[in-house]
């Protein structure tokens, strides 16, 4: 995968209450200008003025790749993709292009990709044959919505036997997209299923096509 579909950003809104043990006072002037911008992202977004300026510190972090005490998988979609874009030479290419790209669903890309690589470095680069189905579905939705190919992706457990998803061999996943065209979901559908079904994974899978969404039924025996 090294293409970027672009559409409309989504606002997430997360929690930035840290661990009070580990503060510390800092003294410093900004410009007023800052203050003014600190102020406002306090009150409309961070909840307080040290939580904007950690925030602006873990993207400091990740634009200059220094990741020691971060993990992909708790980093946010903007974050993720910043990284997939520069460990992995990702471009941007407009809906029509990629529409285009897939008129005739091509086979190649779905034989021949990066998804497991993609899937072993958002889980630092652990090895695909020690993860769970839980944890490679995971690392898919995160990655193909940090990439914007997808607006929304749900994972649900379909093992009854298993108290934790985690543990899981039975799942369906479901993609929601916006293009209302069958072929953008019949071409991803094929892309992971292949990937899925094929080594080291050996999952088993179903495919379901709507306009503007796919489930995939996945066992692994």
């Amino acid at each position: 995968m090294n293409i970027r579909v672009h559409g409309k950003q989504k606002c997430v809104e997360k929690n930035f209450m840290k661990n009070q043990d580990d503060k510390v006072h800092i003294h410093t002037t900004v410009s007023k200008k800052t203050k003014e911008l600190l102020m406002n992202l306090s009150d409309s977004t961070y909840g307080s003025i040290s939580n904007v300026i950690e925030e602006a510190v873990d993207l400091i972090k990740v634009r200059d790749h220094l990741l020691d005490d971060l993990k992909k998988s708790d980093l946010d979609e903007y974050k993720l993709w910043h990284l997939m874009r520069s460990d992995f030479s990702m471009v941007a290419v407009g809906r029509t292009t990629f529409m285009s790209f897939i008129d005739k669903i091509p086979t190649e890309p779905q034989e021949n990709n990066n998804c497991i690589e993609l899937i072993e470095w958002f889980h630092d680069n652990k090895k695909i044959s020690t993860l769970t189905l839980y944890e490679i579905l995971k690392a898919i939705k995160n990655i193909w919505i940090a990439g914007n190919y997808f607006e929304k992706i749900q994972i649900k457990s379909q093992d009854k036997s298993e108290k934790s998803p985690k543990y899981g061999k039975k799942f369906e996943i479901a993609f929601f997209h916006n293009y209302n065209q069958i072929k953008y979901g019949k071409y991803w559908s094929q892309y992971f299923k292949t990937v899925l079904e094929k080594e080291p994974i050996n999952c088993v899978c179903e495919i379901q096509l709507r306009n503007e969404v796919f489930y995939i039924e996945i066992e692994k025996p």
